[in-house]
């Protein structure tokens, strides 16, 4: 049995939602191997490889 308030797991659940919501798509391996160095570059500085540059993926 949790002892943790429902109350605050229901709205940690709802904020990593909103945060899936609103983060870039991300890009994978197959991706970039399609794509220029400027578009590499691109979609690292908008966000898009962050699981890829985290070791997420």
């Amino acid at each position: 049995m949790s002892s943790e308030d429902p109350m605050r797991g229901m709205i940690r659940g709802e904020i990593l939602k909103a945060m899936r919501d609103v983060r870039p798509v991300q890009y994978t391996r197959e991706d970039l191997a399609r794509m220029t160095r400027g578009q590499i570059n691109a979609a690292r500085k908008a966000g898009h490889l962050d699981d890829l540059l985290m070791g997420r993926n």
